[in-house]
């Protein structure tokens, strides 16, 4: 920001579209939301001038400071000068007015960075924003990218580790003793090729009972130890895939690490993983930071992605990495486009097909087998009191309760009959 723009701006505040008030009502909020708090000089210095402050000994000079300074030849104010924990620079903000394309930002912050690198050695997050779109620019390692808020202080903090203690992948061999088939391996390397070319979203296909769950763990456990992750989040969309996560996941490769089983009303942010179903997610993403997670593991992606579960996924600033048994030919295009595989094509694939030659699973055999309401169907007298209650006050007919046996688990479920359908197996 050069002396010109400051003139420009007292001639514009008062006006609808104007940077003072983008930055007042609507980029204040979201540094709140993030945990930054623009009056509190130890965590935020608003319109420090990059040119005339000292970085090294903390002596940030802002606007008011050296816009009439005549010793002051040289000035550049960037907008916002986020502090870490000793109050270091930890990250700068550009900002733009509502009607503007933030990006147009990107090279006025990143001289505004070079400012800082010059005096510390050591590189800024940037972040551009209007008001309603914020970018993130990690621009040691990453071009910047769209994102639904500020990082908070902590999740900054611990990019900044992994910046600076990151491994190569091939400094960090995948255990075999938590996988060891050729398409496991092929399937991670895939993934840690493709997040040295920039990329963060993956969609891993591979057949049921082929061990997608074990492939996801020895991925983390690459992640974890190459410092390019720290906090990774594992989500299902069933109790018991949840159960398997953790049970059969964390529990048994990860037992020094610090876990949690999230529910709504027991969330423990010290910890490094995480599982949980989307449903019980979903009532309480929101207390966490966008940058809280570094990765985001979703069972059965394809049915987790859609309707009001889609804003957990969006909602976090981390890498995405999708797993499905379902077919690449039966994954609808959008499940495609969310984890940016181009020409519908998945990271990995491994078939049904390709277990049964590979002898890693043998041919199923259907057996056909009905219970009493698969053959009788389900009508009013069989419903309990309560439920069929609870179905009359939501305004269901009397007469609409009537179910096909063929309805069973399309319209309606019958406590039991699935685990009576597996007994008789």
């Amino acid at each position: 920001m050069n002396r010109g723009k400051i003139h420009q701006r007292k001639t514009e505040d008062m006006t609808e579209d104007s940077e003072y008030k983008t930055r007042h009502n609507k980029i204040d909020v979201f540094l709140k939301a993030g945990g930054w708090n623009v009056n509190d000089p130890s965590k935020v210095i608003v319109e420090v001038d990059t040119k005339n402050s000292d970085f090294q000994k903390h002596y940030y000079k802002t606007v008011k400071e050296t816009l009439n300074d005549p010793n002051a030849d040289q000035k550049a104010y960037a907008d916002y000068l986020l502090l870490d924990k000793y109050g270091s620079p930890l990250a700068i903000i550009e900002a733009k007015k509502s009607s503007k394309d933030p990006i147009i930002g990107q090279k006025q912050a990143e001289g505004y960075a070079d400012d800082i690198e010059r005096q510390t050695g050591k590189d800024v997050f940037v972040f551009l924003s209007n008001g309603y779109e914020i970018w993130f620019w990690n621009r040691a390692f990453e071009n910047p990218r769209m994102i639904k808020g500020f990082h908070s202080r902590e999740a900054l903090e611990r990019i900044k580790y992994q910046n600076n203690n990151r491994k190569p992948f091939i400094e960090v061999p995948i255990k075999k003793e938590i996988v060891d088939r050729d398409y496991q391996l092929e399937a991670i390397k895939r993934i840690t090729e493709g997040l040295d070319r920039g990329k963060r979203k993956f969609l891993i296909v591979h057949a049921t009972g082929t061990g997608k769950t074990r492939t996801a763990m020895a991925l983390i456990d690459v992640l974890l130890r190459s410092n390019r992750a720290q906090k990774v989040l594992f989500l299902a969309d069933r109790k018991a895939l949840k159960d398997q996560a953790y049970d059969d996941g964390f529990l048994t490769f990860f037992p020094n690490e610090l876990k949690n089983r999230i529910s709504s009303k027991v969330i423990k942010k010290n910890c490094r993983l995480f599982v949980s179903t989307i449903q019980t997610f979903m009532e309480c993403y929101q207390e966490f930071s966008v940058g809280d997670f570094d990765v985001i593991v979703s069972d059965e992606c394809h049915r987790s992605i859609y309707n009001k579960w889609k804003d957990v996924f969006t909602y976090f600033d981390a890498i995405e990495i999708g797993l499905t048994a379902t077919p690449s030919d039966m994954i609808e295009k959008d499940t495609f486009r969310f984890f940016d595989c181009r020409n519908n094509i998945p990271t990995h694939v491994y078939t049904y097909e390709d277990a049964i030659k590979d002898k890693w699973l043998v041919p199923f055999e259907i057996y056909k087998t009905q219970t009493h309401f698969k053959i009788a169907g389900v009508k009013a007298a069989d419903i309990p009191s309560d439920v069929l209650r609870e179905l009359l006050e939501s305004g269901v007919e009397p007469e609409d309760i009537n179910f096909e046996g063929t309805d069973i688990e399309k319209k309606v479920a019958v406590i039991g009959t699935n685990e009576a359908i597996g007994f008789t197996q």
